[in-house]
């Protein structure tokens, strides 16, 4: 179930005009970027799956995006220049400063009914991925995902370009939490002879 989500969550942000491609957004197993990405990379991670009910499958499950920014001026300049970008002739959404990205891609995905519940959509939702993929009975998303937080971005070395530790790559990462996209599953009646 979870890959449905995390899936359509990729093709989504492909999709939607946010200057992210094949090279740039992809399902990683723990949000770090691929070792050769270019100055900006999306990855789509894994978070928990939770059921808060007794009689049925009421389930909420819960991704990150990590987004990493190579550092391409020195470190006293990228507050200015990278993070918190402001060119005032650009208008907000073409600005490439991390926190512009990021607002983005929040502004995006939070409550994304499209990416997550409605069906025969291009490209495939969550629900039609579980379409697609499924077998029998298909109980898909009846709630999309919301935002819950962004962590404060951090600098990080070689290392997290799956690099050589003592590399001189450096950028900048955050991850963004969304939770609580919703599946509900009724337990049907069982029949036959019991013990």
């Amino acid at each position: 179930m979870l890959d449905a989500l995390l899936y359509a969550v990729r093709d989504g942000i492909r999709e939607a005009g946010l200057n992210y491609d094949h090279a740039s957004c992809e399902v990683m197993s723990d949000g770090r970027p691929p070792p050769r990405c270019g100055n900006f990379f999306a990855a789509i991670h894994d978070g928990m799956m939770r059921s808060d009910a007794d009689n049925q499958l009421n389930e909420l499950y819960d991704f990150s995006v990590t987004l990493t920014m190579r550092l391409t001026v020195p470190l006293d300049r990228a507050g200015d220049q990278q993070i918190a970008r402001n060119i005032t002739r650009v208008p907000l959404g073409e600005r490439q400063g991390f926190y512009a990205k990021a607002e983005r891609l929040r502004r995006f995905l939070h409550m994304n009914w499209t990416m997550t519940v409605r069906t025969g959509q291009t490209p495939n939702s969550a629900n039609d991925n579980l379409a697609a993929w499924a077998t029998g009975t298909v109980y898909g998303f009846t709630e999309p995902m919301r935002f819950q937080s962004m962590e404060f971005p951090k600098l990080v070395g070689g290392e997290w370009f799956s690099a050589d530790p003592e590399a001189e790559d450096v950028g900048i990462k955050a991850m963004l939490a969304f939770g609580r996209a919703r599946r509900f599953q009724p337990v049907t009646a069982a029949s036959g002879p019991f013990v």
